[in-house]
């Protein structure tokens, strides 16, 4: 028995097509809120029926999660970093410094060599009599500068956090007081050269040179600041 053939715009043809043309519609005008979670907390999915309506899939968090921050914590976090901070600056703040001082005092000395007079040459003066006057004009006073504003900001901080007074916050200067003492015992002439360079390397930017000396001494004032708060 033959068939004959479905007209295209029969009823079964039309079926299919019509049916997803309104689902399309319906997804397409569904509410875009619906797809993000609500000021409650609560996010809802919707899924379009076949007459284009919408119905709940489900509700994805029916309570809000709990958070892992203890806020209670965050003041001491955020102390304790503002601190760090300090140390780590200063750290590197007072290893240029002492740098540029350190090239500051070598060129000094390099100029003093040069104007040694030839009575000077037979018989020489010890190099840190000849280069005292230099140390504390390039090396000692813009340093102590330098530390007592790297004291005032730490002061800054202490009395932001209510901490001002419970410990003491300043730099022990008296290293500086010894100069170039280290030099003493070399004669300043151009033959001892190398040698008295090689000396004031060592003194500014040695493993217990004026760099490491004061970096020492600013990790411990943070240390102390960050018990002061502790205790």
């Amino acid at each position: 028995m033959n068939h004959l053939p479905m007209h295209p715009n029969s009823a079964e043809n039309l079926q299919a097509p019509e049916g997803l043309w309104r689902k399309t519609v319906a997804f397409l005008q569904r509410d875009v809120k619906s797809l993000f979670p609500s000021a409650g907390g609560e996010a809802v999915a919707k899924e379009p029926n076949e007459s284009g309506s919408e119905t709940v899939a489900g509700t994805l968090a029916d309570t809000p999660v709990e958070s892992l921050v203890d806020f209670n914590k965050l003041p001491d976090l955020a102390f304790r970093r503002e601190v760090l901070d300090w140390r780590d600056n200063f750290h590197a703040n007072v290893t240029l410094t002492v740098a540029r001082l350190e090239e500051l005092f070598i060129e000094q000395m390099h100029a003093e060599l040069g104007n040694t007079s030839l009575f000077r040459k037979v018989i020489a003066r010890p190099s840190d009599e000849i280069l005292q006057d230099s140390f504390v004009r390039l090396v000692r006073v813009p340093l102590i500068a330098v530390l007592r504003q790297e004291e005032a900001k730490l002061k800054a901080s202490a009395q932001k956090w209510a901490l001002l007074g419970k410990v003491d916050l300043a730099f022990d200067l008296r290293r500086l007081n010894a100069e170039c003492a280290t030099l003493h015992d070399l004669g300043f002439k151009t033959s001892k050269r190398n040698l008295i360079l090689s000396r004031i390397q060592t003194l500014m930017l040695g493993s217990a040179g004026i760099a490491e000396h004061f970096r020492d001494q600013g990790q411990h004032l943070s240390g102390k600041l960050m018990e002061a708060r502790e205790s």
